[in-house]
Order: C-alpha cells, then structure tokens, then sequence
C-alpha cells in the first residue's frame, strides 16, 4: 500500500484500562506526537481487567466497520508477555498490533497463515509503549509488514468456546454480556438453520425454567419484562428481556449453558 493512500490512517485502541488511567494519556500522546497521520478510535476502555475474551469479541465484531487499512491495537493483559514481544498480524486488510497472550486465536474464524514478531526491552512498567508507536509509526508510513517484523510460528494460541451439536440438539454457552444485560451466545444463525431445517424448537437458557420457544426479530416483539431471544448484529443468539436485564435477574454468567432442541 503506498504512502498516499496511507494518510488519515485510522487507529482503534482497544484497553482494559479504565478512562481515568494515565497509560491512555500516555500512548495517545506518543502516538499522536510520532504519527501525524493517524486519528485515534477509542474503541474500549472498559475491558475487564486481563479478559482476552471479552477484548476479543469487542474487536472481532466491530473491525470490519472501519475503512481497510485501520491499525487495531489490543492492549488487553499486555504486559504479561514472557517473551518481549508484540505480534502483527494483516487479516483482511486490517493490521492487528497485540501482545503474543493467546488473543490471536481468538479474533478470527481461523489461525492467521502469517503472523510477525517484533520484540522489545522488557524493563520498566510499560514496557511495550515505545514498541506499539514504532509499529503503528512504520505501518502508517506505509512499510510492508514483513520489513516490520520476522514470520513465526510459536506464538500463543487460545480457542474460542464453540456450540457443539447433533442431529436435533445445539449446546451452546454464553461468550458476552452487553451493557444492557443482554447475553449474547456462541450460536450463530447459520448453524441454527442448519441444525433446525425449519422445524419447531425450544430454547433452554441455563435450565429447564427459563424457555423460549419462538425467537424474536426485535426488542419490541413481547411485553415489557418478558424474556425473549433473537439474532442479534452479529449474527448470534441473544438473550434478553424487554426493559429489563437478563444476566442480572436470571443470574446468568459467561459460559453459561443454552441448549436448543429441535422436536
């Protein structure tokens, strides 16, 4: 990509900071001093302290809504690596700058073929900022990413939870809670199609007490405090209740079951 096309470069930050923590004021400062060219996305600071899983559903589900070309930086547990370093990775036509902590396999539907490596001095208490700047300063300007870092192979690896299923059965977990108290599920509609063939079904959220057995297609669709289902933006099932709050009142919690059965 060459250098004119790499102006206005837009940078998603993504934390398990909290929007007090001077560490934002910090890497935004650097950034914005070395690196003219980008604006800056502030996309969560509100990550659980040290969750990759909850980083990663925020920017697995929300990249792709920014122009190709964005820098997404993962700053989630990030100074945990053992191995002083940060890996890039080009997905998409999309760069990913995080730390090698398992995320990497956790953001796309399969382990990227190329991921780079690019190592930094491990001392002081942030000790990757100055390597996040370089990256985002050398990628912003243009350079390929293998001139940025060295392919490798050894990098950390988590699995996404998945539904598992057979002819009439899906058993599926909660993966998020929104801030709304909605849980959101690993079911997607197309396994649900695939799985139902249009047949009837009822839906059991965490036991055989909560069940839905008609799915909705908006918010709107049942009274005020009823429970309802549906699928959501990102294509997976929802849980929730009108004006209220699902995961409180129905003590429901990441991983979490949820079972469909086809009749």
């Amino acid at each position: 990509m060459d250098k004119e096309k790499r102006s206005n470069i837009t940078v998603t930050l993504t934390t398990d900071w909290k929007q007090h923590d001077f560490y934002i004021g910090m890497i935004k400062g650097r950034l914005t001093s070395s690196c003219p060219n980008i604006r800056i996305i502030d996309l969560s600071h509100d990550i659980p302290s040290f969750n990759i899983h909850h980083a990663a559903f925020v920017v697995r589900h929300s990249f792709t809504f920014f122009p190709p070309g964005s820098i997404h930086l993962i700053l989630v547990n990030s100074e945990s690596n053992l191995l002083s370093r940060l890996l890039v990775v080009e997905h998409n036509s999309h760069f990913f700058v995080l730390p090698d902590n398992g995320i990497v396999g956790l953001l796309f539907s399969s382990t990227p073929e190329k991921v780079y490596e690019v190592k930094f001095n491990s001392q002081g208490s942030f000790a990757s900022l100055d390597c996040f700047n370089d990256i985002v300063k050398n990628l912003s300007n243009g350079k390929p990413i293998d001139s940025i870092g060295e392919a490798v192979t050894d990098f950390n690896v988590k699995i996404s939870l998945r539904a598992t299923i057979d002819e009439s059965i899906i058993n599926g977990s909660i993966i998020y809670i929104d801030s709304y108290n909605n849980a959101i599920t690993n079911i997607s509609k197309s396994l649900f199609e695939r799985v139902g063939k249009g047949r009837d079904y009822n839906i059991f959220i965490q036991s055989n007490y909560n069940k839905i057995n008609k799915l909705s297609t908006t918010y709107n669709e049942v009274e005020p405090g009823e429970l309802l289902g549906l699928f959501n933006s990102a294509n997976l099932l929802e849980i929730a209740i009108r004006n209220g709050y699902a995961a409180e009142l129905l003590s429901l919690n990441v991983g979490g079951s949820i079972r469909v059965n086809f009749l």
